[in-house]
């Protein structure tokens, strides 16, 4: 059965051949499309670890000159975070100047020892104070304190304190025991010593691998114009709650003016956009199934209206209308299955392409989702020969006589 109708459609080569190359085509680009969908899909369920709704950011900027000592800067944050203790639904405020979801930047972090193992790690600052307003709960030694900052910025130590979180411990500590042991971070010289560690959270939305891997480190402050802050809200704060932040900060030091926000505005912006990319994913996918069937009608008229004498002559053979609606679908199924197996080539083309655009955006591709847009091609390709061969089987036998 195979033999003959290969070479019916070796006959007319051109019609085959682009058919082919639609279904392959259309394979291709929809199951690429399907991994850009399901890519930014999971990219806009990750969960964050950490209830970011009650949490405020807020950044104030002096009009005047730079603060001039670390203890300037200490009284400076000890008169906002009493400025901000005082205000209702309030339930608490550390100074932070990265935070997560937005000022946050990766270093490789590695253990000391020879061998040892290394890791990226989203970087946190914490002055005491960070970790509990993030809701954070130690799992295993003791969270950052002022005094730990102050020490570290009078080298009275001979390593910073850090923080790490479980999925950071558990890379650079597989066995355990993080608490007490020293790293090195790629961007500071002085090596710092784990006192504690926090559960998992995202610093960073998306699909980062690492975004999970989080140290906080007791680095003295950087001197400058501008304090941030974040600061937790209880359930019992108003919608008034950012301005009255805002207004308390400002009224503390009247030389400057505040920004508050909510800290995942940045995330939700990251969410919504990983969702409409997701959305638009999947439309490509749509049009590319339209495009297919379009195309697959027309084609399969072309070689129904190129062969109606070579159809007539089968009627007037003996073969029923039946059998020629066979023969059409039957055509048809053997070149979409080709066309599946020319798109399988051209994705793995695709995909390279791809890597060498964009070598950061790795598209999962899921099996089932695979095989579920191989099915859906197939379908649409033979749902496309249904009219093609309604009308082939209508051809009469009378078609055989005429030149």
């Amino acid at each position: 059965m195979l033999g003959p109708l290969v070479r019916a459609l070796a006959r007319q080569k051109m019609p085959a051949l682009l058919m082919v190359l639609e279904t392959g085509f259309g394979f291709a680009v929809a199951v690429h499309a399907s991994g850009l969908a399901l890519h930014f899909t999971r990219a806009a369920s990750v969960p964050r670890g950490i209830e970011t709704r009650s949490l405020l950011l807020a950044v104030t900027e002096r009009d005047g000159p730079n603060l001039a000592s670390r203890g300037e800067h200490a009284a400076a944050v000890r008169r906002d975070t009493e400025a901000l203790a005082r205000v209702a639904g309030v339930r608490g405020a550390a100074e932070a100047t990265a935070a997560p979801f937005n000022l946050t930047h990766r270093e490789t972090v590695e253990t000391t020892s020879p061998g040892g193992r290394r890791a990226l790690a989203w970087m946190l600052d914490d002055r005491g104070g960070v970790a509990a307003v993030l809701g954070l709960a130690p799992l295993a030694g003791r969270p950052l304190a002022p005094g730990d900052a102050a020490s570290a910025a009078m080298a009275a130590v001979d390593a910073t304190p850090a923080v790490v979180t479980q999925v950071l411990a558990a890379r650079l500590f597989p066995d355990g025991g993080a608490v007490g042991q020293i790293v090195r971070r790629s961007a500071r010289q002085r090596p710092l010593v784990i006192v504690g560690v926090v559960p998992p959270f995202r610093a960073s939305m998306g699909p980062d691998p690492d975004a999970e891997s989080v140290l906080f480190a007791a680095e003295g402050p950087q001197l400058g114009r501008t304090l941030t802050y974040l600061v937790r809200l209880g359930p019992d704060a108003g919608d008034g709650a950012a301005a009255a932040v805002r207004e308390a900060l400002e009224r503390a030091d009247p030389r400057r003016v505040a920004l508050v926000r909510r800290l995942d505005e940045g995330a939700d912006l990251d969410t919504g956009t990983n969702r409409g990319a997701g959305g638009l994913a999947l439309v490509i996918i749509g049009m590319m199934l339209v495009v297919v069937f379009l195309g697959r009608i027309g084609m399969a008229s072309l070689l129904v209206a190129e062969r109606r004498q070579a159809l007539g002559i089968r009627r007037a053979l003996g073969a029923t209308r039946g059998d020629v609606a066979r023969l059409v679908l039957a055509e048809n199924a053997l070149l979409t299955t080709a066309g599946l197996a020319v798109g399988a080539a051209a994705l793995a083309a695709l995909r390279a392409v791809a890597r060498a655009v964009a070598p950061e955006l790795e598209v999962p591709l899921d099996p089932k989702v695979v095989g579920l847009v191989a099915a859906a091609v197939w379908l649409v390709g033979m749902a496309a020969a249904l009219l093609p061969a309604r009308r082939a089987s209508a051809v009469s036998p009378a078609e055989a006589s005429r030149s």
